[in-house]
């Protein structure tokens, strides 16, 4: 299936989903959460936009340097920004990877290697949080027995503890990885494709994991923040819930950028603590327009821009 197809497809789900939030949720009460918002709170989570993408930015330069000393600040955010356009109109957001095709002098395969890396630490960060705030929220406690509970949260430990060992020292599965390259054809491929593991070790995997967990708390907080802005929460009950939404909907990427599927299971999720389904619904929206749909238009422009500078120099050549 054509990536067109997938995008049409992305698109109906999102318009279906977000039709469906509207038999649910009245216009007036959307309205009226805006109107008694607390808009201090907001514009704090507002603000908080460009930490969360200065992170991201940081985190990719960090990573590319390491095979490229000399990236450039432009380079690196220009290519980050892109591949999040890319990434909302592709399935499971691969259009991330794309991110290979705005630095130059490097193999695009190797930053693909390094793309991976980069969304492991932020996959990492969404499943060790997100399982336990699913597990935990009101309604997964009437649904599962106490063995069953105690069961999966032992599960869930010793898949953190997976993670967090992989995070921490990447050389034992480095070397599994490169073992497993031998049984495949085009093994110059794929050893292009890990060439950015070799200077990925113990230290550098350290650093990517603040800097990874530095961005999943800053989202945290901007969550908290907007959802304050529209019903009164605590900070705990709002991590649950938020851990809980983004590693549901990173499971199931049907949706263009998430929108309509972040929307119903934010009013699912915050409805559990009280929360009005018009207040998460705003909320979300704010999520959306601040992380999502800003972002991927800079990096439209970004890319319109790359696009006209080639072409004036193949007009000059």
């Amino acid at each position: 299936m054509s990536q067109r197809v997938f995008f049409f497809i992305k698109v109906a789900v999102a318009l279906i989903l977000l039709s469906l939030i509207f038999f649910t949720v009245e216009l007036g009460d959307i309205w009226e959460a805006l109107k008694t918002a607390r808009f201090s709170l907001i514009i704090f989570g507002v603000a908080l936009m460009p930490v969360n993408l200065f992170l991201q930015i940081f985190k990719w330069r960090y990573l590319v340097g390491l095979v490229h000393p000399k990236v450039t600040w432009n380079e690196t955010y220009g290519s980050l920004l892109a591949g999040i356009s890319f990434g909302i109109i592709t399935p499971g957001r691969i259009g991330e990877y794309s991110r290979s095709l705005f630095i130059k002098d490097v193999p695009p395969l190797k930053l693909v290697g390094l793309t991976v890396i980069d969304k492991f630490y932020n996959l990492g960060c969404t499943v060790a949080f997100g399982l336990p705030a699913l597990m935990t929220l009101p309604w997964a406690n009437q649904l599962i027995s106490g063995y069953m509970f105690v069961s999966m949260m032992i599960l869930i430990f010793i898949i953190n503890g997976i993670l967090l060992w992989a995070a921490i020292d990447p050389r034992p599965v480095r070397s599994l990885i490169y073992a497993l390259q031998m049984m495949f054809p085009r093994k110059d491929h794929i050893a292009r494709l890990l060439g950015g593991l070799d200077r990925f070790s113990a230290p550098q995997a350290r650093k990517t994991l603040v800097l990874s967990l530095l961005h999943y708390t800053v989202f945290h907080l901007q969550y908290f923040f907007l959802i304050s802005g529209f019903a009164k929460i605590d900070f705990f009950s709002s991590l649950r819930a938020a851990a809980a939404i983004l590693f549901t909907k990173s499971a199931l990427p049907i949706a263009i950028g998430d929108l309509g599927l972040d929307q119903h299971i934010s009013m699912q999720f915050f409805g559990e603590f009280g929360v009005a389904d018009s207040a998460a619904f705003n909320a979300s929206i704010l999520m959306f327009t601040a992380n999502i749909l800003i972002p991927a238009l800079i990096g439209v422009l970004f890319v319109s821009r790359l696009q006209q500078r080639e072409k004036y120099q193949e007009k000059i050549q």
